[in-house]
């Protein structure tokens, strides 16, 4: 697939593709991995969504931190066979959605591949989205789709939503856990849950 090719048709492709979504943070081993795990989590039963994450300055090889893998674990999510990786171009040309921990992450992609910036979005920012548009309008994107399709058609709806609701702030961040106490894993987990959540119950999926 071509670095340049445009967002909308990416999205359109997907009718008959696999739809990947890509979780990104920096040292892929604390905040993507949960992404990760949870959004395959709810995706499980959707054989035409796939979930990888990487990180932009990867702990190549590592596994997830352990305070991160125990919330999992308690969630009820998978934490086996995780493998940290750190994200290159092609990795992000092969996805249709990028959700990330931070702003800053999404700017580091964009310099990267500048095509791929509109369907780039911070994990809570995608959430904010999501809430922001219309019933009418998400109903218009589900009807008679898959979760797959639906998706597809979301990334260019909820990009075009955010030059109407405003870019994305500090808020649609997601604090860094790494070697700090467990209440900020509590928090930074939450802040990734949630989101996640949220998107389950929009496309009817369970979680």
């Amino acid at each position: 697939m071509s670095i340049n090719r445009s967002s909308s048709e990416r999205c359109e492709s997907t009718v008959s593709e696999t739809f990947s979504v890509l979780a990104v943070c920096t040292g892929n081993i604390c905040r993507s991995p949960a992404m990760e795990r949870l959004l395959a989590q709810i995706f499980r039963d959707e054989p035409n969504i796939e979930v990888n994450s990487a990180g932009t300055y990867a702990h190549d090889g590592e596994d997830m931190q352990e305070a991160m893998k125990q919330r999992l674990a308690d969630y009820g999510a998978d934490t086996e066979d995780f493998t940290a990786q750190q994200v290159t171009p092609s990795v992000i040309d092969r996805a249709h959605i990028i959700l990330t921990a931070t702003r800053e992450h999404v700017a580091d992609m964009a310099a990267e591949v500048p095509a791929a910036r509109p369907r780039m979005f911070t994990l809570p920012e995608f959430a904010r989205l999501l809430q922001s548009t219309d019933a009418a309008e998400l109903d218009a994107a589900g009807d008679g789709k898959t979760a797959a399709e639906t998706l597809a058609a979301l990334v260019p709806q909820l990009n075009q939503a955010r030059r109407r609701v405003g870019a994305a702030t500090r808020e649609d961040d997601v604090v860094d856990p790494y070697m700090l106490p467990e209440s900020v894993f509590d928090t930074s987990f939450r802040q990734i849950r949630q989101p996640v959540e949220l998107l389950a119950r929009t496309l009817g999926v369970s979680h």
